[in-house]
């Protein structure tokens, strides 16, 4: 999930043969579980870890993308992963991911796999097309003939009956529920924000609550991120000097709810100044811990997109 035309990408548009030696099986049962729990297609899900790593489960890109999905270190913290290189969290976190992004950009798998490849912001800056970079052009092309080339071998029926002892495992329904309160109207260039996440632990057990939300750094003045009254985290983001594509800038802000009781609600306000009359895709995410050893329990994600309006001028006659 990053922005470069990768060897394992230049390996499959080139020469198909060549690169067959790696050895995707070992991943295929858990492709199709993850894949049919977010509600994917087990074909695409593996053509994206083919362009991404060539299940390379060690995979570290130069910009810092980790394992088989290639998870970026602030998506990761916003997901809740905690070892990238395990094949289950990452594929877990990167199919979670497209499925949020699905929400997001609907069924166009185009703008899709571009938000996956260059960012969510990418995708809206360029009118809700698929952003001109060359890579992320090749990107496209390199899953959509991966995924093609996956369903014409029927890799599916292999997936169907692989996955047929685990399809039966339970998925915990989210001890979380939240809303989000943003006004109609969305926002204004220069003119503050306030978002408001409501969220209730339904859970039995008190936990120590996460909020994490990743963001693109150029679009805005300032993020204030306030959880409890003693917790307040400020970022006052600048443009990225020199930065080719600065809609791929993105940045990650965390406060938590420190000893949230079951059936407690907790509220997180997020204040933001837009810089640009475009639309604004944050990432917001809810992380449960025991309290005790700090052990990831559970996870909320959303994606939220922003209507950003022109500023507003007086004339004086």
């Amino acid at each position: 999930m990053t922005r470069r035309l990768s060897s394992h990408l230049i390996c499959w548009l080139g020469a198909l043969a060549a690169c067959s030696a790696v050895v995707a099986a070992p991943y295929d049962g858990l492709i199709a579980t993850v894949a049919r729990r977010y509600g994917l297609e087990p074909a695409l899900v593996k053509a994206v870890i083919k362009c991404e790593s060539n299940f390379d489960a060690a995979a570290i890109s130069p910009q810092g993308a980790e394992g088989l999905m290639q998870l970026m270190p602030a998506t990761q913290a916003t997901l809740g992963v905690l070892d990238a290189f395990d094949p289950s969290q990452n594929i877990d976190a990167g199919v979670r991911y497209l499925a949020i992004l699905k929400q997001t950009f609907g069924t166009s798998i185009p703008l899709l796999l571009a938000a996956y490849n260059a960012g969510p912001q990418a995708v809206i800056e360029a009118g809700y097309t698929v952003p001109v970079f060359a890579e992320t052009q090749h990107y496209v092309a390199c899953v959509e003939a991966a995924q093609q080339h996956y369903e014409v071998e029927r890799f599916h029926h292999l997936f169907a009956d692989a996955a047929t002892a685990l399809t039966s495992i339970d998925v915990p329904a989210s001890p979380i529920l939240a809303a989000l309160q943003m006004p109609p109207s969305g926002g204004r260039v220069g003119q503050r924000l306030l978002l408001h996440l409501n969220a209730w632990n339904i859970s039995s057990d008190a936990v120590h609550g996460v909020v994490s939300l990743t963001y693109p750094e150029p679009f805005l003045f300032l993020l204030a991120l306030h959880t409890t009254p003693d917790e307040t985290t400020v970022q006052l983001p600048s443009p990225s000097a020199g930065a080719t594509h600065p809609s791929n800038t993105y940045r990650f802000l965390q406060s938590a709810w420190p000893m949230w009781q079951a059936g407690q609600q907790r509220t997180a306000v997020l204040a933001l100044i837009p810089r640009l009359p475009q639309d604004i895709a944050l990432h917001l995410s809810v992380l449960l811990y025991d309290r005790d050893h700090m052990a990831l329990q559970h996870r909320w994600s959303t994606m939220i997109r922003i209507p950003v309006q022109p500023a507003q001028h007086s004339f004086k006659e």
